[in-house]
């Protein structure tokens, strides 16, 4: 099981692509893997038969546990004592459904297939095969989605005096972010200030990129939000920070992590020095990192070393928010959707574009008015950001700079 983060202990294997016996080559795909932050292919290191895999399908695996075994022509698996170790690193999934359930997840497909099959809301086991040896294919699971749907399902039993429709174990994913988040409501103290934001300059500058064309006309609301949030923590590096202990652990460069829905669950790549990167390399990147998660999987690098997160759930319409910090992180930044509201200027009530953030700090790097001043901040330079905004170096890259 390789190692693909430093915080990575174990893996899950998803499917073997090769079978007991098949003869591979070095650098062939032989199976696929699952940690809690994406899915891996993981190739044969030297050419020679396959031997019956040790770690099977569904299982999880310590970092560093043999999953098979690669063998010359004529050369005999090593004993049973040799496998021992890596037999016992390799458990099953926590909390495993009951044997019934558990089997269904045994279904051998592509990783393609098992991504579709879950961004559909497909059941694999109930797709018929057509690959090799039973593998469940990305057509099979399109075919699948076709059929009439059974919505009859029987009950799976009980469970607290409510009849259960079906019993599914938790993602790798959606395990972690179980447990993150269960760790951070019990052991961080959050407070959350919510404010309302003026984004008239905001959308006539996005207005203006677009009908002159170019890259900039692809920066969203969004990377305007991260660079301000980022700008706004560089100015106040208390809050770009962490507590350890009895001690405040100061980060050096403020890193943006960028929460990502994808078919396998939420996932936050960072964008890293986003105080210091131009608008319009913010933007080049979140899009590079979102069609990465959205596709075929982040590596190992793009996660981790955050410093604090923006989520946006404005595309649902959703205006406001309780939102949850990310520990270590103490800051997260979320976003409502920029609607027209009413406002009132002067004794007079506008339409104006709005957009509400909800920020939650964690209460021990932060008092509120040190958070407050963050949160003013954040606002003052998206209600104003022309002056940030149309930096040289963005202007250079493509952005038009102020009366050109």
């Amino acid at each position: 099981m390789p190692r693909l983060g430093h915080s990575m202990t174990e893996g899950t294997v998803v499917a073997w692509l090769a079978k007991p016996g098949d003869r591979v080559h070095a650098g062939q795909i032989v199976l696929t893997i699952e940690t809690d932050k994406a899915e891996y292919e993981v190739e044969a290191p030297v050419d020679g038969l396959l031997a019956e895999p040790l770690v099977a399908e569904t299982q999880a695996a310590a970092v560093g546990a043999v999953l098979g075994w690669v063998l010359a022509p004529g050369e005999a698996r090593p004993s049973v004592a040799a496998e021992s170790a890596s037999e016992a690193a390799a458990r099953p999934r926590e909390g495993a459904a009951p044997p019934a359930i558990a089997a269904r997840g045994k279904v051998r497909a592509s990783p393609k297939a098992r991504r579709l099959a879950e961004r559909l809301g497909i059941e694999l086991a109930a797709v018929a095969a057509s690959g090799p040896d039973g593998l469940v294919t990305e057509a099979d699971v399109e075919r699948a989605a076709h059929k009439p749907h059974d919505s009859g399902a029987p009950a799976a039993g009980e469970w607290k005096g409510r009849a259960v429709r079906e019993r599914r174990r938790l993602a790798p994913i959606r395990r972690t972010t179980a447990r993150r988040m269960a760790e951070a409501w019990a052991s961080v103290p959050h407070i959350v200030q919510m404010i309302d934001v003026d984004m008239e300059e905001a959308r006539r500058l996005r207005g203006r990129w677009k009908a002159e064309g170019g890259e900039a006309a692809a920066i969203t609301y969004n990377d305007l939000i991260v660079k301000a949030s980022a700008l706004a923590l560089a100015e106040h590096p208390d809050l770009n920070a962490a507590v350890d202990g009895d001690e405040l652990v100061v980060f050096a460069g403020v890193n943006a992590g960028i929460a990502v829905d994808t078919a396998r669950g939420l996932v936050v790549p960072v964008v890293r020095g986003a105080d210091r990167l131009s608008l319009l390399a913010i933007s080049r990147e979140s899009r590079r990192l979102a069609a990465k998660a959205r596709g075929d999987g982040l590596d190992p690098e793009d996660f981790g070393a955050g410093t604090f997160t923006v989520s946006n759930l404005g595309a649902f319409g959703i205006r406001a928010g309780t939102p949850v910090v990310n520990p270590p992180e103490a800051v997260l930044v979320f976003v409502g959707a920029v609607e027209d509201r009413p406002v009132v200027r002067d004794g007079a009530i506008l339409a104006r574009p709005t957009v509400t953030l909800s920020i939650a700090y964690d209460h021990r790097v932060a008092d509120g008015a040190a958070a407050a001043r963050v949160t003013a901040r954040i606002r003052a330079l998206l209600e104003s950001p022309v002056s940030w905004a149309e930096a040289p170096e963005a202007s250079e890259a493509g952005v038009p700079a102020p009366g050109r």
